[in-house]
């Protein structure tokens, strides 16, 4: 997770910073400069994961239904902002980065420290905290739900008729939708359950963790 995150913000800052009058900036949407739209570009992903684990632990955090609602609706308005001062291109990349900056940040804030709490705590032989295991369940679970979309925006550059579509963002969240949905097939197929079933099975955990690892 570490190690993919790294590399793709590194290219991030190689491609779409560096060469922000090339890759990034649009004169036809805004009159960003380079420096002010790589600000942005950083403080999508800061606000993106700070939005996201605010979420996850507020009230609403209880259900991951309305979690994926929220979290969807707040993608959805990243998107259509981002395309309203990047060019095309460049908003679907740092969409799918706020949603790799989330599931690394839920590896390394959430998922990996649980464990190791989880674990100090069996070879002391006390009884570990349940709700360690409850919060690296959920975050494993949305790492799981995400894992596809961001793939297909890792290479959405190659496919100029999503990001070149009228409305780039509505393209965006459309695919997105579709690789939940898939994501969601496949976690009723690794457990043997019927593809009818509800959304955000509690078998939408296994792999959750490997997929980002």
């Amino acid at each position: 997770a570490y190690t993919t995150w790294i590399t793709g913000f590194s290219l991030l800052v190689l491609v779409y910073y560096v060469g922000a009058s090339s890759f990034l900036l649009d004169p036809a949407k805004s009159s960003l400069n380079a420096s002010d739209a790589i600000m942005l570009g950083l403080f999508s992903l800061a606000a993106g994961w700070g939005f996201y684990d605010v979420l996850c632990r507020s009230p609403l955090g209880k259900d991951s239904r309305v979690v994926g609602v929220v979290w969807f609706a707040f993608l959805l308005f990243a998107a259509w902002f981002l395309n309203s001062v990047f060019n095309a291109r460049g908003a679907y990349l740092h969409v799918g980065a706020i949603m790799g900056t989330a599931m690394v940040g839920n590896v390394f804030f959430v998922i990996i420290p649980n464990q190791r709490k989880v674990v100090a705590a069996l070879i002391a032989g006390r009884e570990p905290d349940p709700a360690l295991g409850k919060a690296a369940k959920q975050r494993s679970l949305h790492n799981n739900y995400m894992t596809l979309p961001v793939l297909f925006i890792m290479i959405s550059h190659h496919y100029a008729m999503t990001y070149g579509a009228a409305r780039p963002w509505l393209v965006l969240a459309l695919v997105g939708l579709t690789g939940v949905a898939v994501r969601h097939v496949f976690n009723l197929r690794h457990r043997g359950a019927p593809t009818g079933q509800a959304m955000l099975v509690e078998g939408g955990e296994a792999g959750g963790h490997e997929a980002v690892e």
